[in-house]
């Protein structure tokens, strides 16, 4: 079973729990920051936690949706990584040149389960 990474701000949550889901009925396993990161731990130690979790993750889901600067560094540690990568677009713009064009694609919300099938 390949893993997905959920690259998404915390302050999403419910959508988070959401896309966790109908990513996890497509039949991946899912890791994810939002669930997987302790954030009562020393900055270092959650910046290593999350980059383990993408180094253990097979395919990186950006959820462009009020991102800012770690989910910008994320998508690009995957592209560096040669990563295949998705992009949700809930607000994405095309002027957020280094994140928007490292991603491999970029679908809306209700394009997920389609644009998954692909990296089977």
């Amino acid at each position: 079973m390949k893993t997905v990474f959920l690259c998404t701000p915390h302050k999403l949550g419910d959508l988070n729990h959401d896309l966790i889901a109908r990513i996890k009925n497509c039949g991946f396993e899912v890791l994810c920051a939002a669930t997987h990161s302790p954030q009562d731990k020393h900055f270092k130690e959650i910046f290593d936690t999350n980059v383990g979790l993408i180094d253990k993750s097979d395919i990186l889901v950006a959820v462009l949706n009020n991102y800012g600067k770690d989910l910008t560094w994320e998508v690009g540690y995957a592209y560096g990584k040669k990563m295949p990568t998705l992009g949700l677009d809930f607000n994405a713009l095309e002027t957020d040149v280094m994140t928007y064009y490292s991603l491999n694609r970029i679908v809306k919300p209700e394009e997920l389960e389609m644009a998954l099938e692909s990296f089977k």
